[in-house]
């Protein structure tokens, strides 16, 4: 990872690191420790742009479906709950930062449609250019089963793309690709590059699914695939080891794709 070239970073968020699936409530010592994190990366002027999930995990405790599995309305409904408390908490912490952020709801097809596209560019960049932190979920009152992500894995790469990044990070409970299935196999081996995708990742990712995301190690297979063929680099790391943003810079933590070039 050439981290001298990097100027421009998407950081994707997941649920179980910012909600209790279990209570419905957000995690809020895991933010404050995210954010005084991101400090890292604003002191070396560094733009960055967060992609979070755990509106739904959030919103389903405060609307009353925290013990079943939600249907789509459902789900829609909880997350117009939950957005609020998210961003929210996320405003708390970095006020203390004294950072300005904001709230970015975006579906499949905004990051597809030109003009639309196109639009989405432009506010990114216009909030970067002023300093703010753009906070992006799927927009998922309005989004359908044909048009929704499904994930924020590939939503994330589809930003990055859109704005030219850097280096997507995938915050997960995971702490990277493994050869074999590191939960049944001792002998597993943490992959700590890869320079292209093919079957052999592919495979590896099917040992790797972690029980909270939607698409697991698949999806972010699929969105490492977008994000490198942008020209993007990505990195896949368990969000809840201490301090994990300065650890990828400096100790080359999680698992690293490598860009087209």
């Amino acid at each position: 990872m050439e981290k001298k070239k990097i100027k421009k970073v998407v950081i994707k968020v997941g649920s179980s690191l910012v909600a209790n699936y279990k209570t419905g409530l957000p995690k809020l010592n895991w933010i404050n420790s995210f954010i005084s994190d991101l400090n890292f990366l604003i002191k070396k002027k560094i733009k960055i742009i967060i992609v979070s999930s755990g509106a739904i995990a959030i919103g389903r405790k405060r609307i009353g479906f925290l013990k079943r599995k939600l249907n789509l309305d459902e789900q829609q409904a909880a997350a117009s709950v939950g957005q609020i408390y998210l961003i929210n908490n996320y405003k708390k912490a970095f006020n203390k930062k004294k950072v300005e952020i904001s709230q970015v709801l975006l579906t499949l097809e905004d990051t597809i449609k030109k003009e639309k596209k196109i639009n989405a560019k432009k506010t990114l960049n216009k909030l970067l250019e002023k300093k703010i932190v753009p906070i992006i979920n799927e927009n998922d009152t309005v989004a359908t089963d044909e048009i929704k992500f499904g994930d924020n894995d590939r939503l994330s790469a589809r930003v990055a793309e859109i704005i030219k990044a850097d280096l997507l990070i995938l915050l997960s409970d995971v702490s990277g690709l493994y050869d074999k299935d590191p939960k049944k196999n001792k002998k597993s081996k943490l992959i700590k590059e890869v320079q292209s995708i093919n079957k052999s990742v592919m495979k590896a990712a099917s040992f790797t699914n972690n029980q909270f995301a939607k698409g697991g190690m698949t999806t972010k297979i699929m969105a490492a695939k977008i994000a490198t063929n942008a020209g993007c680099g990505m990195v896949i790391v368990n969000g809840n080891s201490k301090h994990i943003i300065q650890k990828i810079f400096k100790n080359n933590e999680g698992t690293y794709f490598h860009p087209k070039k």
